[in-house]
């Protein structure tokens, strides 16, 4: 899509010089990344025997597809589950939700060629959704086949990363001043906020407390960029909500992104609990969408179009075509023409099939006056090119979390008077970048317009009074990350586990100790030294796994419902120990994830395993404090960490968690935790 919309026209000066040479350095720093992750997925998948990569968790043979369906633009949904002669193998694939992945064909010699590329859309145990662009052999499978997958390298998601760049630095007019703006080189305008008296009707909720008014009331009247920095439960998605609805009833049209599927969901389904009849389209892959926003995804909305409706019959015919040359009695040269000539029949029916989706997918987006979708998500083929389908305010949550690139890439989806609202915290975990050198890259434009606007409120604002933890939980993180600003809400200040048996039925503490909010078990010297995990980069601990299974597996004996129940680790392979571990709590919704899938989310308790027991002390990307940020504030009534003091404490943020923690009476011996050790 050209940048007509926010341009503003061509006579008006491109970005200033410093912001080109920002951009140029961005453009450098995403072929370093590009690089780096190529060169690590090679790495995982050189020279290596197909049972290797299987330990390895980097390919998954022989799965055998339990459903096939068609999908919108030409895609096919896959389910798999385990071959029946190998059951649990589905689970040891270790791609996560979101993972680009590679479908494998196999000749008569065994030599591996790629033959479709597509995304992890689901997982569960057992089984695994994913969803691949239209290529022949994915369209050509069929329900019972056995099908080889490989996890691959993410290049659709850099591709459009600089993609996003390279429009920034074509940009003119409105376009090129935003830009200057997000990269900092151009400080926003200050935002005149109206005078209290003075402020036309605009539906914000009697609900929101001060900061969150004045918070509202910059992404509302800012006039170029606007921040929302909301720190842990602090009431940003109110905010947003707010904001979001107050713009479409003044007659404006929002654009929300995020940088999660889980994220957007998480918006949008707040605000549909508001104002249920709102025009709300959801895009992006069906598959990755909350259930309860099936009817607002493209694929519903489209569902009756009448250019829909003659997709499908197309798509119905390529598939006979396909499923016919495939079974018939045809042998060698003749089988061969049969079944090229009916894929390139069918190719052609796809191509005409996406094309009508397309243009029912235009004319739907057309009659929304909110849409919420992924940055990653490609949407320049969706969005009309008249000036009546900008969008007048990109609402981009999770903004700490994306790349500077994936901010920039929709600001040609603005109109000529467009503006921008960030919400976000930069204190929490930024966005992933493994190339070490991309230095620009890794410094997100959300985290360095707050930094610079601090102590000047011009045009962003903190959230203070946060509604998710106990105020035990709450010191802490506050002291150490938000200059002891935030204060708890009554209503959650004082709350903790007492639905939850305290001590066993002759009077005995328990071994999780429920009352106590907030729980440090210290593993130093018992011995618990971590590991790393067979044929793989990450690290386990399986003597501190143990004793967070008895931990978790006593809170359950006592009461606590398994889905109240979060067990976070740092690495992956600790993750995967744990899941196996706790397959039975799993099943009843017990959730084990890394530090990076629990941001954004709450759970009444959450269990930290900080994995890392060394004699070195040395404790890797625990580093960077954001992650400790992030681990102990998604608990709402307890957490209970978990950890080495011997090797964590070599980092000051670690070491001034224990000190907190033996001053609060908050600490104890893993050797005090009777049978751990």
């Amino acid at each position: 899509m050209s940048a007509a919309h926010a341009s503003g026209g061509s006579a008006r000066s491109r970005p200033h010089h410093e912001a080109e040479a920002l951009l140029d350095q961005l453009a450098q720093d995403l072929g370093r990344e590009e690089a780096a992750a190529r060169a690590r997925a090679d790495a995982l998948t050189a020279s290596s025997s197909t049972k290797v990569l299987e330990e390895r968790g980097v390919l998954l043979r022989k799965a055998r597809v339990i459903d096939v369906e068609n999908a919108m633009l030409g895609r096919v949904r896959l389910l798999l589950g385990d071959d029946k002669n190998r059951a649990g193998h589905v689970d040891d694939f270790d791609a996560r939700a979101g993972a680009a992945v590679h479908l494998i064909e196999r000749d008569a010699e065994g030599k591996a060629t790629v033959v479709g590329h597509g995304v992890v859309t689901r997982r569960r145990r057992g089984e695994i959704q994913l969803v691949f662009d239209a290529s022949d052999a994915v369209a050509d499978l069929d329900t019972g086949d056995a099908v080889d997958v490989l996890l691959a390298f993410d290049e659709v998601s850099i591709r459009r990363l600089k993609e996003g760049v390279a429009r920034a630095r074509q940009s003119t007019g409105r376009m090129a001043r935003l830009v200057e703006h997000l990269l900092g080189v151009v400080p926003p305008r200050p935002t005149r906020l109206p005078d209290e008296h003075g402020i036309p009707p605009l539906g914000l909720s009697s609900e929101l407390n001060v900061d969150q008014r004045t918070a509202a009331l910059h992404a509302l009247f800012n006039e170029d960029v606007a921040l929302v920095h909301g720190p842990p439960g602090t009431g940003k998605t109110r905010v947003l909500v707010d904001v979001v609805l107050a713009a479409v009833r003044r007659g404006e049209r929002v654009l929300c992104l995020t940088a999660s599927n889980a994220a957007v969901d998480h918006l949008a389904l707040s605000l549909l609990a508001v104002e249920p009849t709102l025009p709300l389209a959801r895009f992006g892959n069906p598959a990755r969408a909350h259930e309860d926003l099936e009817a607002h995804t493209l694929a519903s909305l489209t569902a009756e179009h009448p250019h829909r409706v003659v997709a499908r019959g197309l798509v119905d015919r390529a598939h006979a075509l396909l499923r016919g040359a495939r079974r018939r009695s045809d042998t060698g040269r003749e089988a061969f023409q049969r079944q090229r000539e009916a894929r390139a029949e069918a190719g052609g029916l796809f191509a005409e099939a996406r094309q009508l989706e397309r243009t029912a997918a235009v004319d739907v987006l057309r009659r929304t006056r909110v849409l919420c979708g992924t940055l990653t998500g490609r949407l320049d083929d969706l969005i009309g090119h008249d000036d009546d389908d900008a969008f007048d305010v990109l609402v981009i949550d999770e903004a700490s979390q994306a790349l500077t690139p994936a901010v920039l890439s929709p600001l040609p989806l603005l109109s000529k008077t467009g503006r921008v609202v960030l919400a976000g915290d930069h204190k929490q975990l930024p966005p992933v970048v493994i190339a070490d050198d991309a230095t620009v890259l890794k410094q997100t434009a959300f985290a360095g317009l707050r930094q610079k606007d601090v102590d000047v409120g011009a045009h962003s604002h903190l959230l203070t009074v946060q509604h998710r933890m106990h105020e035990a939980l709450m010191a802490f993180p506050s002291t150490r990350f938000y200059d002891g600003r935030l204060v708890a809400h009554p209503s959650v200040a004082h709350a903790f586990l007492d639905d939850v048996a305290a001590t066993l039925d002759d009077g005995t503490p328990r071994l999780s100790l429920p009352w106590r909010v907030l729980d440090v078990v210290d593993c130093a010297g018992a011995g618990f030294d971590e590991a790393r995990a067979h044929d793989s980069a990450s690290i386990e601990n399986l003597a501190e796994a143990r004793v967070v299974g008895m931990l978790v597996q006593d809170l359950i004996d006592a009461g606590a419902n398994a889905g109240d129940i979060g067990v976070i680790t740092p690495y992956a392979a600790q993750a995967t120990r744990l899941v196996r571990q706790l397959g039975a709590l799993v099943d009843r919704g017990l959730e084990v994830d890394s530090v990076d899938g629990f941001q954004g989310r709450e759970k009444r308790v959450i269990v930290f395993s900080a994995v890392r027991s060394n004699s070195d002390a040395s404790v890797g990307f625990l580093a960077d404090q954001r992650r400790l940020n992030v681990a102990i504030t998604r608990a709402k009534h307890k957490l209970l960490v978990v950890g080495d003091s011997a090797t964590l404490s070599s980092d000051a943020t670690w070491r001034a968690l224990f000190d907190h923690a033996i001053a609060t009476d908050s600490y104890r011996s893993v050797f005090e935790v009777e049978g751990a050790v």
